[in-house]
């Protein structure tokens, strides 16, 4: 069995799927560009370990129930009548959260409340706040 197999039963079986599907052209990279062991190391696990947070990130959205994703640019300000925009472009930096502050979303029914929660959830998980 070649050597090349061999890694990505390994992979399989230690569910190192990321290194399973880049290990090749890594090792290639790590060859031409004459790496360290350890500098070849370090990019399989800074590369395995990137894609598990992502798959994570993805599954804890999903768990969340969150009806649609929406990003800062796509919320439609004109529909949410009660939302003030620069307040939530200024929540949007997060940092209540770095504060330990909370927020409280008030308002009638069908304001626009809901989808602010989904939207700071999206902008926290790709700034890792």
């Amino acid at each position: 069995m070649a050597i090349n197999e061999q890694i990505e039963m390994l992979c399989k079986e230690l569910k190192l799927n990321s290194l399973c599907k880049t290990h090749h052209e890594l090792s290639n990279r790590a060859a031409k560009e004459g790496w360290k062991y350890s500098e070849y190391l370090y990019e399989v696990l800074k590369n395995e370990s990137n894609s598990k947070a992502e798959r994570s990130k993805a599954t804890l959205t999903k768990m969340a129930g969150f009806p649609t994703i929406k990003t800062l640019e796509q919320f439609d300000f004109d529909f949410t009548v009660g939302v003030n925009r620069r307040q939530i472009e200024e929540l949007s930096s997060m940092e209540f959260v770095k504060r330990n502050e909370n927020i409280i979303l008030l308002g009638q029914s069908g304001v626009g409340k809901k989808p602010i929660l989904p939207l700071h959830w999206h902008i926290k998980r790709y700034r890792n706040v």
